[in-house]
């Protein structure tokens, strides 16, 4: 018993237990996650994943709550973790043009046929059944087409 007591109480504490967590970046799946742990980490930044098992197991469900397999820095290694990061967090930000009208008045969010996409949610909610993969997609405002 003495023995067992002393394997799990071993009080050696590592900087993530002691200093303040942020969150860096939120991953699409665990392959993209693992990426970017392992490139931190590489770097001598202490790092750790969260809801890898929920975006794993409910896939389906993954946009629909927001939530995605999520990266913790350190407080301190945050703008180190960014700059290392930066093509990952910041991708280039040029300018959208829709391709069918040639508008530069492009949204994000369910595209064509709200109504019946809003309704497919609801009626996954209450029946409990996924509803595949329902992402929020970029549309020009000015024709109502979905940007791909």
């Amino acid at each position: 018993m003495q023995l067992l007591k002393k394997k799990f109480n071993n009080n050696k504490k590592t900087a993530l237990d002691q200093s303040k967590t942020i969150q860096l970046i939120t991953c699409d799946n665990i392959t993209e996650a693992y990426f970017i742990k392992d490139r931190l980490t590489n770097e001598g930044i202490e790092c750790f994943l969260t809801n890898e098992n929920f975006a794993t197991l409910m896939p389906n469900y993954y946009n629909l709550f927001g939530s995605g397999i999520q990266v913790f820095v350190i407080e301190e290694d945050y703008e180190k973790s960014r700059e290392l990061l930066k093509d990952k967090i910041e991708p280039e930000q040029a300018e959208t043009v829709c391709p069918f009208c040639g508008s530069t008045e492009i949204s994000f969010g369910l595209g064509k046929h709200k109504a019946l996409k809003v309704f497919n949610i609801l009626l996954a909610f209450m029946t409990g059944i996924p509803i595949g993969n329902m992402r929020v997609r970029q549309y020009c405002k000015t024709c109502r087409e979905v940007i791909k």
